[in-house]
């Protein structure tokens, strides 16, 4: 678990109260945040993402694709807690990716005493994903709820390619994207990508 202090949390997108104390910092106060990852939108499949943690990239329903990320936590207010996630690059700092949602989170199934919030989708850039395909991400999370609570965490984590539980057609698809340089993935590879394209 982790509860770490942050400074200068992101604004909310709704409107909703920063966590914050009167001097603008922004505090743990005994809160604990995990960070991990799961399946399909469920509470199911939880694992923790330690650093260098490996994940795969999952192919999503309208072409997307993304990691799967979910939470576990204690102390903290479960009515409507806001997590902003951002993935970068590694090697360069350049954005991959973001998201940020207010759900409401429920006792872990695998364990009363945490609050659960089931797997989110943080999708990577059509454009982008190929050069982290394998490669080094780097996420940010903020955590912060309406009890004042705020969390702050960063960690590497390894992209070792295409999730191998999805669709062989879906997988195919995102590989082709990639090493033939289609223009929606390289959008300065040019309008047209040879028909008859094999190699990089």
């Amino acid at each position: 678990m982790l509860a770490l202090g942050c400074s200068d949390p992101p604004a909310p997108a709704d409107g909703g109260l920063d966590a914050t104390t009167d001097g603008g910092v922004c505090l743990a106060a005994g809160a604990e945040v995990e960070l991990g990852t799961g399946v399909d939108g469920s509470f199911a499949g939880y694992r923790p993402l330690g650093e260098r943690a490996e994940v795969v990239l999952t192919p999503g329903p309208q072409g997307g694709q993304h990691l799967w990320v979910a939470l576990r936590a204690r102390g903290i207010d479960p009515t409507l807690p806001r997590l902003a996630l951002a993935a970068y690059r590694a090697t360069d700092g350049e954005l991959l990716g973001r998201i940020r949602i207010r759900l409401r989170m429920t006792p872990a199934p695998e364990d009363p005493s945490l609050l659960a919030l089931p797997a989110q989708t943080l999708v990577f850039d059509d454009d982008k994903y190929c050069s982290v395909l394998p490669g080094d991400v780097r996420v940010v999370m903020d955590f912060d709820d309406l009890a004042g609570h705020c969390v702050h965490d960063e960690r590497t984590l390894r992209v070792t390619g295409i999730d191998p539980a999805a669709d062989p057609r879906d997988i195919r698809a995102r590989e082709d994207c990639c090493t033939m340089r289609f223009p929606r993935c390289y959008p300065d590879a040019g309008a047209v990508a040879p028909v008859d394209a094999s190699t990089p």
